[in-house]
């Protein structure tokens, strides 16, 4: 058991840019160090203010970082898969989060300690290098995800999502079709894009009635994924 466990959190660690070229004596040890984690159904990760004590990866399920207020209002940043690593901000500066992270369906991690993982940085450029590369992915991400919500429309917007989501997590048939991976709730989707779940169900329903998408099994399939293209081209 414990050696399929290391060679899950392997297998995922290879598949990331961050870590696929270090040297494979390094790889085990930062595996060694390691420790897995099992999530329920919207369990909190760590929340805003907790302390940076290390870099976290998915194994199975997925994971939400989001951000809220005072009043329990809440702004979902993005929506990480298995194989995304995630907390990356503070394992560099080793302060407190910056945003919360909650699981969602049953989700198993595995995490790297920060007082582990910080002397291999220090001894690796390259490292150090790849780990700036995500840093400022995340800072376009995140201007991105304001900019949509500032110019365009809820429709564009949705779509816009839901054609990201098809590309990092999509399984494309004979015909053209994309079935979603990651399966979302619509109050997910509403959080992700910044309105209600009311409003994702309205604009679902017409896309549905359009052919444009349809719902199996909880799945969400993009029938016409260059109409929804066209959507947020002309947005």
């Amino acid at each position: 058991m414990i050696e399929d466990q290391r060679a899950r959190r392997r297998a995922l660690l290879t598949r990331h840019f961050l870590l696929r070229d270090v040297p494979e004596k390094v790889l085990d040890d930062l595996i060694a160090f390691s420790s897995t984690h099992t999530y329920a159904d919207d369990q909190i990760i760590f929340a805003k203010g907790d302390d940076g004590d290390g870099l976290y990866g998915i194994l199975e399920g997925q994971v939400r970082i989001f951000a809220g207020d005072a009043e329990g209002r809440e702004i979902t940043l993005n929506i990480l898969g298995v194989g995304d690593l995630f907390g990356e901000i503070a394992l560099i500066d080793g302060k407190s989060r910056s945003a919360d992270a909650a699981a969602i369906g049953p989700t198993t991690l595995f995490h790297m300690p920060r007082r582990h993982f910080v002397p291999y940085l220090r001894q690796s450029p390259d490292l150090c290098f790849s780990l700036l590369e995500i840093l400022c992915a995340r800072v376009r991400w995140t201007s991105s995800v304001i900019e949509d919500r500032a110019f365009l429309g809820l429709e564009a917007r949705l779509a816009k999502w839901l054609l990201s989501l098809a590309e990092s997590s999509g399984e494309r048939d004979a015909r053209g079709k994309v079935r979603l991976r990651m399966k979302l709730s619509q109050r997910e989707l509403g959080a992700l894009v910044g309105t209600s779940r009311e409003a994702v169900n309205k604009q679902f329903a017409l896309w549905r009635d359009n052919g444009l998408i349809s719902i199996d099994k909880g799945a969400i399939i993009l029938n016409a994924p260059e109409q929804l293209r066209d959507l947020v081209d002309l947005a």
